[in-house]
Protein backbone atom coordinates (compact mmCIF):
# COMPACT_ATOMS: atom_id res chain seq x y z
CA UNK A 1 0.00 0.00 0.00
CA UNK A 2 0.93 3.68 -0.32
CA UNK A 3 -0.28 6.67 1.69
CA UNK A 4 -2.01 9.28 -0.46
CA UNK A 5 -2.30 13.05 0.14
CA UNK A 6 -5.36 12.55 2.33
CA UNK A 7 -3.39 10.19 4.56
CA UNK A 8 -5.39 7.17 3.39
CA UNK A 9 -3.76 3.86 2.50
CA UNK A 10 -4.55 2.49 -0.96
CA UNK A 11 -2.99 0.32 -3.68
CA UNK A 12 -0.34 2.15 -5.76
CA UNK A 13 -1.30 3.59 -9.13
CA UNK A 14 1.71 1.87 -10.68
CA UNK A 15 2.10 -1.76 -9.51
CA UNK A 16 5.67 -1.78 -10.82
CA UNK A 17 6.52 0.53 -7.90
CA UNK A 18 6.24 -2.59 -5.78
CA UNK A 19 9.66 -3.71 -7.00
CA UNK A 20 11.28 -0.80 -5.18
CA UNK A 21 10.32 -2.33 -1.85
CA UNK A 22 13.36 -4.61 -1.93
CA UNK A 23 15.95 -3.51 -4.50
CA UNK A 24 18.27 -6.35 -3.45
CA UNK A 25 15.70 -8.98 -4.38
CA UNK A 26 17.51 -9.94 -7.57
CA UNK A 27 20.55 -10.86 -5.47
CA UNK A 28 18.48 -13.63 -3.88
CA UNK A 29 16.43 -15.03 -6.77
CA UNK A 30 15.79 -14.63 -10.46
CA UNK A 31 12.17 -13.65 -10.78
CA UNK A 32 9.32 -12.58 -13.03
CA UNK A 33 6.99 -9.95 -11.61
CA UNK A 34 3.31 -10.40 -12.56
CA UNK A 35 0.94 -7.57 -11.49
CA UNK A 36 -2.03 -9.92 -11.31
CA UNK A 37 -4.32 -7.88 -9.05
CA UNK A 38 -4.00 -4.38 -7.61
CA UNK A 39 -6.66 -4.07 -4.93
CA UNK A 40 -7.14 -3.86 -1.19
CA UNK A 41 -7.51 -7.42 0.10
CA UNK A 42 -10.77 -6.39 1.77
CA UNK A 43 -12.22 -6.49 -1.74
CA UNK A 44 -10.91 -9.98 -2.63
CA UNK A 45 -13.66 -12.29 -3.93
CA UNK A 46 -13.68 -15.99 -4.91
CA UNK A 47 -13.09 -15.12 -8.58
CA UNK A 48 -9.74 -13.69 -7.47
CA UNK A 49 -8.82 -17.01 -5.85
CA UNK A 50 -9.48 -18.65 -9.20
CA UNK A 51 -7.38 -16.06 -11.00
CA UNK A 52 -4.41 -16.53 -8.65
CA UNK A 53 -4.54 -20.33 -8.94
CA UNK A 54 -4.84 -20.23 -12.73
CA UNK A 55 -1.88 -17.83 -13.03
CA UNK A 56 0.28 -20.31 -11.12
CA UNK A 57 -1.03 -23.34 -12.98
CA UNK A 58 -0.43 -21.74 -16.38
CA UNK A 59 3.26 -21.36 -15.45
CA UNK A 60 3.68 -24.87 -14.07
CA UNK A 61 5.93 -26.00 -16.95
CA UNK A 62 8.00 -22.81 -17.21
CA UNK A 63 10.81 -23.91 -14.94
CA UNK A 64 9.96 -21.93 -11.81
CA UNK A 65 11.25 -23.25 -8.49
CA UNK A 66 8.38 -21.64 -6.64
CA UNK A 67 5.80 -18.86 -6.55
CA UNK A 68 5.29 -15.94 -4.19
CA UNK A 69 1.88 -14.30 -3.85
CA UNK A 70 2.01 -10.86 -2.21
CA UNK A 71 -1.36 -10.27 -0.57
CA UNK A 72 -3.06 -8.02 1.96
CA UNK A 73 -3.26 -9.51 5.43
CA UNK A 74 -6.99 -9.12 6.08
CA UNK A 75 -8.01 -11.97 3.76
CA UNK A 76 -4.68 -13.71 3.10
CA UNK A 77 -5.70 -16.78 5.11
CA UNK A 78 -8.89 -17.16 3.04
CA UNK A 79 -6.94 -16.90 -0.23
CA UNK A 80 -4.16 -19.25 0.87
CA UNK A 81 -6.73 -21.88 1.84
CA UNK A 82 -8.64 -21.49 -1.41
CA UNK A 83 -5.54 -21.65 -3.61
CA UNK A 84 -4.39 -24.76 -1.72
CA UNK A 85 -7.62 -26.55 -2.68
CA UNK A 86 -7.49 -25.24 -6.24
CA UNK A 87 -3.94 -26.51 -6.83
CA UNK A 88 -4.44 -29.72 -4.87
CA UNK A 89 -2.17 -32.21 -3.08
CA UNK A 90 0.00 -32.93 -6.14
CA UNK A 91 1.41 -29.40 -6.26
CA UNK A 92 5.11 -29.99 -7.07
CA UNK A 93 6.63 -26.69 -5.83
CA UNK A 94 5.99 -24.17 -3.03
CA UNK A 95 3.43 -21.39 -3.32
CA UNK A 96 4.22 -18.81 -0.67
CA UNK A 97 1.79 -16.12 0.46
CA UNK A 98 3.18 -13.12 2.28
CA UNK A 99 2.35 -9.50 3.00
CA UNK A 100 3.08 -6.80 5.54
CA UNK A 101 1.68 -5.06 8.58
CA UNK A 102 3.25 -1.74 7.58
CA UNK A 103 3.67 0.20 4.37
CA UNK A 104 7.18 0.06 2.84
CA UNK A 105 7.92 3.64 3.90
CA UNK A 106 8.16 2.53 7.55
CA UNK A 107 11.93 1.95 7.90
CA UNK A 108 11.61 -0.56 10.73
CA UNK A 109 8.56 -2.24 9.20
CA UNK A 110 8.12 -5.72 7.77
CA UNK A 111 7.31 -5.11 4.09
CA UNK A 112 10.84 -5.52 2.75
CA UNK A 113 11.93 -8.33 5.04
CA UNK A 114 8.79 -10.42 4.53
CA UNK A 115 9.19 -10.23 0.76
CA UNK A 116 12.84 -11.28 0.89
CA UNK A 117 12.07 -14.10 3.29
CA UNK A 118 9.14 -15.36 1.22
CA UNK A 119 11.36 -15.58 -1.85
CA UNK A 120 13.86 -17.66 0.13
CA UNK A 121 11.05 -19.94 1.33
CA UNK A 122 9.92 -20.35 -2.30
CA UNK A 123 13.27 -22.02 -3.06
CA UNK A 124 13.09 -24.43 -0.09
CA UNK A 125 12.36 -28.17 -0.20
CA UNK A 126 8.63 -27.70 0.11
CA UNK A 127 5.62 -28.41 -2.09
CA UNK A 128 2.63 -26.81 -0.40
CA UNK A 129 0.70 -23.58 -0.28
CA UNK A 130 2.03 -21.76 2.77
CA UNK A 131 1.98 -18.40 4.50
CA UNK A 132 5.47 -17.07 5.33
CA UNK A 133 5.09 -14.17 7.72
CA UNK A 134 7.38 -12.90 10.42
CA UNK A 135 9.49 -15.80 11.67
CA UNK A 136 7.07 -18.59 10.73
CA UNK A 137 5.97 -20.73 7.83
CA UNK A 138 2.40 -21.99 8.21
CA UNK A 139 0.41 -24.39 6.07
CA UNK A 140 -1.91 -22.07 4.16
CA UNK A 141 -5.05 -24.06 4.96
CA UNK A 142 -4.21 -24.08 8.69
CA UNK A 143 -3.41 -20.41 9.24
CA UNK A 144 -5.49 -17.56 10.57
CA UNK A 145 -4.78 -13.93 11.34
CA UNK A 146 -4.37 -13.21 15.05
CA UNK A 147 -3.32 -9.55 15.29
CA UNK A 148 -3.80 -6.33 13.36
CA UNK A 149 -0.44 -4.73 14.18
CA UNK A 150 2.12 -7.24 15.44
CA UNK A 151 4.71 -8.42 12.92
CA UNK A 152 3.98 -12.07 13.74
CA UNK A 153 0.41 -11.56 12.60
CA UNK A 154 -0.59 -15.16 11.84
CA UNK A 155 -0.92 -18.37 13.79
CA UNK A 156 -1.80 -22.01 13.21
CA UNK A 157 -3.79 -23.04 16.29
CA UNK A 158 -4.48 -26.65 15.27
CA UNK A 159 -1.11 -27.58 13.75
CA UNK A 160 2.53 -26.80 14.35
CA UNK A 161 4.28 -24.44 11.92
CA UNK A 162 5.73 -26.11 8.82
CA UNK A 163 8.95 -24.19 9.25
CA UNK A 164 10.89 -21.36 10.81
CA UNK A 165 12.76 -18.52 9.16
CA UNK A 166 16.26 -18.16 10.58
CA UNK A 167 19.59 -17.70 8.80
CA UNK A 168 18.55 -20.97 7.19
CA UNK A 169 15.01 -21.88 6.19
CA UNK A 170 14.10 -24.71 8.57
CA UNK A 171 11.40 -26.99 7.17
CA UNK A 172 9.50 -29.48 9.33
CA UNK A 173 9.35 -33.17 8.46
CA UNK A 174 5.56 -32.69 8.39
CA UNK A 175 5.84 -30.55 5.26
CA UNK A 176 5.40 -32.18 1.89
CA UNK A 177 8.71 -32.08 -0.01
CA UNK A 178 9.19 -31.09 -3.62
CA UNK A 179 8.42 -33.60 -6.34
CA UNK A 180 11.58 -35.55 -7.15
CA UNK A 181 10.51 -36.14 -10.72
CA UNK A 182 8.49 -34.12 -13.20
CA UNK A 183 5.26 -34.97 -11.41
CA UNK A 184 3.38 -32.49 -13.57
CA UNK A 185 1.00 -34.97 -15.20
CA UNK A 186 -0.92 -35.52 -11.93
CA UNK A 187 -0.99 -31.81 -11.08
CA UNK A 188 -4.64 -30.93 -11.65
CA UNK A 189 -6.37 -27.57 -11.35
CA UNK A 190 -9.77 -27.41 -9.65
CA UNK A 191 -10.18 -23.69 -9.20
CA UNK A 192 -13.93 -23.13 -9.15
CA UNK A 193 -15.63 -21.67 -6.08
CA UNK A 194 -19.39 -21.43 -5.78
CA UNK A 195 -21.28 -18.21 -5.08
CA UNK A 196 -24.32 -17.99 -2.85
CA UNK A 197 -22.82 -18.84 0.56
CA UNK A 198 -24.38 -17.11 3.57
CA UNK A 199 -22.54 -17.03 6.90
CA UNK A 200 -24.40 -16.20 10.10
CA UNK A 201 -22.46 -15.46 13.28
CA UNK A 202 -24.57 -16.61 16.22
CA UNK A 203 -25.30 -14.27 19.11
CA UNK A 204 -27.47 -14.80 22.19
CA UNK A 205 -31.09 -14.20 21.32
CA UNK A 206 -30.72 -14.38 17.54
CA UNK A 207 -34.03 -15.55 16.11
CA UNK A 208 -33.64 -18.25 13.46
CA UNK A 209 -36.75 -16.75 11.82
CA UNK A 210 -34.65 -13.76 10.76
CA UNK A 211 -32.38 -16.06 8.75
CA UNK A 212 -35.08 -18.36 7.36
CA UNK A 213 -36.11 -16.08 4.43
CA UNK A 214 -32.58 -16.24 3.03
CA UNK A 215 -33.03 -19.95 2.39
CA UNK A 216 -35.88 -19.19 -0.02
CA UNK A 217 -33.59 -17.11 -2.20
CA UNK A 218 -32.51 -19.08 -5.31
CA UNK A 219 -29.08 -17.47 -5.03
CA UNK A 220 -28.46 -19.12 -1.65
CA UNK A 221 -26.60 -22.39 -2.17
CA UNK A 222 -25.46 -23.11 1.36
CA UNK A 223 -25.37 -21.80 4.91
CA UNK A 224 -22.53 -21.45 7.42
CA UNK A 225 -23.44 -21.19 11.10
CA UNK A 226 -20.55 -19.66 13.02
CA UNK A 227 -21.30 -21.18 16.39
CA UNK A 228 -20.41 -20.50 19.97
CA UNK A 229 -17.57 -22.45 21.57
CA UNK A 230 -17.48 -26.24 21.12
CA UNK A 231 -19.64 -25.93 18.03
CA UNK A 232 -22.76 -25.23 20.03
CA UNK A 233 -25.89 -24.04 18.22
CA UNK A 234 -28.99 -22.88 20.17
CA UNK A 235 -31.68 -25.57 20.37
CA UNK A 236 -34.27 -24.12 22.77
CA UNK A 237 -37.59 -22.46 22.06
CA UNK A 238 -37.94 -19.69 19.50
CA UNK A 239 -34.15 -19.40 19.37
CA UNK A 240 -33.60 -22.98 18.25
CA UNK A 241 -31.84 -23.41 14.90
CA UNK A 242 -32.87 -27.03 14.41
CA UNK A 243 -35.86 -26.19 12.20
CA UNK A 244 -33.68 -23.85 10.13
CA UNK A 245 -31.15 -26.61 9.55
CA UNK A 246 -33.83 -29.12 8.61
CA UNK A 247 -35.53 -26.63 6.28
CA UNK A 248 -32.23 -25.92 4.54
CA UNK A 249 -31.59 -29.61 4.00
CA UNK A 250 -35.09 -30.16 2.63
CA UNK A 251 -34.33 -27.43 0.10
CA UNK A 252 -31.10 -29.20 -0.84
CA UNK A 253 -28.93 -26.52 0.76
CA UNK A 254 -26.16 -27.85 3.02
CA UNK A 255 -25.38 -26.29 6.38
CA UNK A 256 -21.91 -26.36 7.92
CA UNK A 257 -20.95 -25.43 11.48
CA UNK A 258 -17.79 -23.45 12.18
CA UNK A 259 -16.80 -21.56 15.31
CA UNK A 260 -16.08 -18.06 16.51
CA UNK A 261 -13.07 -19.45 18.37
CA UNK A 262 -9.69 -20.64 17.08
CA UNK A 263 -9.52 -24.01 15.40
CA UNK A 264 -8.84 -26.99 17.67
CA UNK A 265 -10.59 -25.26 20.56
CA UNK A 266 -14.00 -26.44 19.40
CA UNK A 267 -16.15 -28.78 17.35
CA UNK A 268 -15.72 -32.04 19.23
CA UNK A 269 -18.66 -31.16 21.39
CA UNK A 270 -19.99 -33.18 24.29
CA UNK A 271 -22.73 -30.59 24.79
CA UNK A 272 -26.24 -31.35 23.67
CA UNK A 273 -26.71 -28.12 21.62
CA UNK A 274 -23.67 -28.99 19.51
CA UNK A 275 -24.78 -32.56 19.00
CA UNK A 276 -28.34 -31.54 18.16
CA UNK A 277 -27.12 -29.48 15.22
CA UNK A 278 -25.23 -32.49 13.86
CA UNK A 279 -28.20 -34.77 14.42
CA UNK A 280 -30.37 -32.30 12.52
CA UNK A 281 -28.05 -32.73 9.54
CA UNK A 282 -25.50 -29.93 9.86
CA UNK A 283 -21.97 -30.76 8.75
CA UNK A 284 -19.13 -30.35 11.20
CA UNK A 285 -15.87 -28.76 10.09
CA UNK A 286 -13.71 -30.57 12.63
CA UNK A 287 -10.63 -28.57 13.55
CA UNK A 288 -10.45 -26.55 10.36
CA UNK A 289 -10.06 -22.81 10.76
CA UNK A 290 -13.15 -20.73 10.06
CA UNK A 291 -11.50 -19.15 7.01
CA UNK A 292 -10.48 -22.52 5.57
CA UNK A 293 -14.01 -23.83 6.14
CA UNK A 294 -15.41 -20.96 4.06
CA UNK A 295 -13.00 -21.60 1.19
CA UNK A 296 -13.50 -25.36 1.29
CA UNK A 297 -17.30 -25.05 1.43
CA UNK A 298 -17.34 -22.88 -1.70
CA UNK A 299 -14.94 -25.33 -3.35
CA UNK A 300 -17.07 -28.32 -2.34
CA UNK A 301 -20.24 -26.73 -3.71
CA UNK A 302 -18.47 -26.07 -7.01
CA UNK A 303 -17.16 -29.65 -7.17
CA UNK A 304 -20.65 -31.03 -6.70
CA UNK A 305 -21.92 -28.72 -9.45
CA UNK A 306 -19.09 -29.72 -11.80
CA UNK A 307 -19.74 -33.41 -11.17
CA UNK A 308 -23.46 -32.88 -11.84
CA UNK A 309 -24.46 -34.54 -8.60
CA UNK A 310 -28.17 -35.29 -8.51
CA UNK A 311 -30.21 -33.05 -6.18
CA UNK A 312 -31.06 -35.94 -3.85
CA UNK A 313 -27.38 -36.80 -3.45
CA UNK A 314 -26.02 -33.27 -3.16
CA UNK A 315 -26.00 -33.00 0.63
CA UNK A 316 -24.19 -36.31 1.05
CA UNK A 317 -21.64 -35.35 -1.59
CA UNK A 318 -20.90 -32.05 0.13
CA UNK A 319 -20.62 -33.87 3.45
CA UNK A 320 -18.19 -36.36 1.93
CA UNK A 321 -15.99 -33.58 0.56
CA UNK A 322 -16.05 -31.61 3.80
CA UNK A 323 -15.15 -34.77 5.76
CA UNK A 324 -12.13 -35.54 3.57
CA UNK A 325 -8.72 -33.99 4.20
CA UNK A 326 -7.26 -32.91 0.84
CA UNK A 327 -4.38 -30.55 1.62
CA UNK A 328 -3.72 -31.14 5.31
CA UNK A 329 -6.45 -28.70 6.29
CA UNK A 330 -7.68 -30.81 9.22
CA UNK A 331 -6.76 -33.84 11.26
CA UNK A 332 -7.39 -37.15 9.52
CA UNK A 333 -10.28 -39.03 11.05
CA UNK A 334 -11.34 -36.06 13.12
CA UNK A 335 -14.85 -35.86 11.76
CA UNK A 336 -15.57 -39.57 12.07
CA UNK A 337 -15.31 -39.07 15.84
CA UNK A 338 -18.01 -36.46 15.82
CA UNK A 339 -20.21 -38.27 13.33
CA UNK A 340 -20.29 -41.30 15.67
CA UNK A 341 -21.82 -39.43 18.59
CA UNK A 342 -25.21 -41.08 17.92
CA UNK A 343 -26.40 -42.86 21.03
CA UNK A 344 -23.48 -42.20 23.35
CA UNK A 345 -23.70 -39.78 26.21
CA UNK A 346 -21.07 -38.19 28.38
CA UNK A 347 -21.59 -37.18 31.96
Amino acid sequence: MVRDRKGELRPPDDPEAFLRVAPELDEIVSYEFVPLLNKDSTNIVPADWTRIAKAIYERRNDGYEGFVVVHGTDTMHFSASAVAFALGPALPVPVVFTGAQTIPEVPHGDARINLLRACKVATADLAEVVIAFGDFIFRGARAQKKHEAQFNAFESPAAFPLGFITEDILISAEARPRARDCGIASFELQAEFAPGVLQVSLIPGLEAALVMPALDQPACQGLILQSFGAGNVPDAGQYSFRELIETALNLGKPVIVTSQFPANATLYSSYRPGREAIRAGAISTGNMTASCSVAKFRWALALAERDRVRPGERIERIKEIMNTAYVGEMDEGGLEHEMSIGGKAHG
